[in-house]
């Protein structure tokens, strides 16, 4: 078989020889379109030449999400931060920016602007009508990837995050059992019901009490808004109203407050405690018994499977880009 040429790959591609050269040589003045495609077919077609040198357009991805005060937030971005410097050499950089999950106006300002200086969106968001629309015209322009929690975006895009659904199911399962034959009342917190992770996983663990555990009950269910404030409120409120609450599940974060105000409420109280994102916070309170189980998604790693997205989708990785379901792990004290 003959040695595959230049020449072989501007033909496949339909380029000009010297549009593949400059691609293959990493000269520059290449469209991405037209890069992308060129790589795709050298790849395919055995080009004997190193195709993972760093290409010479930097790609700017714009990775939109809650600050980092939130643990599940700071891990996330510290996984960007990681995911940079593993792809270096591959000329792409991620740009972490925050934005206010109860404020759609802002959000739609700083969507407007990622066309303009961005190759790639990353992002992290509550469902918002406006949102959304917006998020399917960016997706016919550039790679999009949901994270963590999916959004229903009528045109191409990527997701890379946990089945919530399973998730929540999983929660339930833990929790049905932990409580025992006797069950009990259960104290189901919800942080902010727009995003549809959130959502998932409640229906999942509803789902699966109801299936399997007759005996737990659902007394109160409460959403905090992802607010400290809110989730003390409510707490201490359902905690004095439902004396007999035997179980909390909480699909979002503020988990250090909960064990708080359960210390507070109900000192050596053998409430079982079940909450998401195993943190530098959420794993002290594991050791000390303050927390049960930890359903844990593992935010780094989300992080570089988004970037490695946007490499295959720009030919810069091999392999065809596709959505990432991630597994959960789950741990107790003793396999932390």
């Amino acid at each position: 078989m003959s040695k595959v040429t230049v020449g072989d790959v501007a033909r496949a591609a339909g380029v000009s020889r010297a549009t593949a050269d400059r691609v293959l040589n990493r000269r520059g003045g290449v469209s991405e379109a037209r890069e992308r495609v060129v790589l795709g077919f050298a790849r395919d077609l055995g080009l004997d030449r190193n195709l993972e040198v760093a290409p010479s357009k930097m790609l700017r991805v714009c990775v939109l999400m809650k600050p980092p005060h939130n643990p599940f937030y700071k891990l996330l971005t510290r996984g960007f931060r990681e995911a940079n410097l593993l792809f270096a050499s591959h000329s792409i950089a991620s740009y972490v920016q925050h934005i206010d999950v109860l404020s759609p106006e802002s959000i739609q300002e700083q969507l407007r602007q990622v066309s303009e200086n961005y190759d790639a969106l990353i992002i992290v968001a509550p469902y918002e009508n406006r949102t959304v629309e917006t998020l399917g015209i960016l997706s016919e322009r550039m790679p999009v990837v949901t994270l963590s929690t999916d959004l229903p975006i009528d045109r191409p895009h990527y997701y890379v995050g946990p089945d919530n659904y399973r998730a929540g199911r999983i929660a339930g399962q833990l929790m049905g059992r932990l409580l025992g034959r006797s069950g009990g009342d259960i104290l189901l917190m919800a942080g902010l019901s727009d995003f549809s992770g959130h959502r998932e996983r409640v229906a999942g663990f509803r789902d699966i009490l109801a299936d399997e555990f007759a005996t737990c009950r659902i007394a109160a269910e409460i959403e905090t808004l992802d607010r400290n404030a809110l989730a003390v409120d409510a707490i201490d409120s359902t905690l004095t109203k439902f004396p007999e609450i035997h179980g909390i599940y909480n699909v979002s974060q503020a988990n250090d407050v909960v064990t708080a105000q359960i210390d507070k409420l109900r000192p050596n109280s053998d409430i079982v405690f079940i909450c998401h994102d195993l943190t530098e916070t959420t794993s002290a309170l594991l050791r000390n018994g303050s927390i049960d189980v930890i359903i844990d998604q593992d935010p780094k790693l989300e992080a570089q499977r988004a970037m490695e997205i946007v490499l295959k989708h720009f030919g810069r990785l091999e392999g065809t880009p596709t959505q990432k379901s991630m597994p959960v792990r789950i741990y107790f004290r003793e396999n932390l």
